[in-house]
């Protein structure tokens, strides 16, 4: 064999060695590759057998409510007791609460939500709890729908009428005005230009301590139905003797333990959906609501118990 073929020989020879350790080291390469793919494969192949053999967790609703959006404490004789943070009384059950949400006089209100819609089934929907043992001192309840869907209070309020709904003034307002000095009285017009002062009958010489510390302006406007006078002395002598009469305020009130709708057992009064109407008056048909606000309605000094305000402690659902 000359050398020319000798040494083509051995280059295609060394070449083939070279190939073959290339394909060898490819192949090796090949084969990590493959098993790193299939340890992927089995850590993904377990977990989502984990999330097909988990259970569904569904949040369950909450009957009672669950959030507080507004409160506003109207001048009162408790206005040194009420607090922003009183809030958290309102929210979720009503039987492991210790404390209440203070309302003052005509106008102080809270607004509430649940956090679904409650339906309007046939008979009462939902019931509101007031401060156990109180004499009746009524609320107006109203009621707002989530149509937008944004978990918000934004839209229209309607009024659960209640049997005393012919004898009340709806789109009332009164302003109060802080009282100058403390040996003042704070002093409040209407919207009927009625004017006047609130005059405590126990507990203070000036109801300029009334003012509550929240409200940072000197005057407030507050705006409800007022319900009629709930109270009535019936003495005959200098000594008050101050009652209400149980044919005034049956049905349709918070904070009315000579209702009908009175559960004397949880301190509720159970209210109707379908009682809704809008500010003229005329019914409204509503399918659920989200939102609720509970108003001091009555606007009356009564002797020796100063201003009728209304105690809550929370609302829940009925199914």
């Amino acid at each position: 064999m000359n050398k020319k073929c000798y040494s083509f020989l051995s280059q295609h020879k060394e070449r083939g060695k070279n190939t073959t350790f290339a394909s060898l080291k490819m192949q090796e390469k090949m084969r990590k590759n493959q098993h790193k793919i299939q340890i992927y494969c089995f850590l993904i192949s377990i977990l989502l057998m984990n999330f097909a053999c988990k259970p569904d967790e569904t949040v369950e609703n909450s009957e009672y409510i669950s959030t507080v959006f507004d409160y506003v404490y109207a001048p009162g004789q408790h206005a040194a007791l009420a607090k922003k943070t009183d809030i958290d009384n309102f929210i979720g059950n009503p039987a492991e609460e210790t404390g209440w949400l203070y309302l003052g006089g005509f106008g102080g209100y809270v607004v509430a939500g649940f956090d679904h819609n409650i339906t309007n089934h046939a008979g009462v929907d939902f019931a509101v709890y007031a401060l156990s043992g109180a004499m009746p001192e009524p609320a107006v309840v109203y009621v707002m729908q989530d149509t937008n869907k944004d978990g918000q209070p934004n839209e229209t309020w309607y009024e659960l009428k209640g049997n005393q709904f012919e004898n009340s003034k709806r789109n009332y307002w009164v302003r109060y005005f802080k009282a100058t000095t403390d040996a003042s009285n704070i002093k409040w017009i209407d919207s009927d230009g009625l004017k006047g002062e609130l005059i405590p009958g126990f507990g203070a010489t000036t109801s300029a301590g009334w003012w509550w510390s929240a409200t940072t302006a000197d005057s407030i406007t507050l705006h409800g139905t007022r319900l009629p006078d709930s109270y009535v002395n019936n003495s005959t002598t200098e000594t008050q003797y101050w009652t209400v009469p149980t044919d005034k305020f049956i049905w349709g009130y918070a904070e009315n333990n000579l209702g009908t709708d009175f559960d004397a057992e949880t301190y509720a009064n159970k209210l109707d959906i379908s009682n809704a109407v809008d500010t003229l008056g005329n019914p409204v048909s509503i399918t659920d609501i989200r939102f609720i606000k509970i108003q001091t309605g009555v606007f009356q000094q009564a002797g020796w118990t100063n201003e009728v305000s209304a105690e809550i402690i929370g609302a829940k659902e009925l199914k």
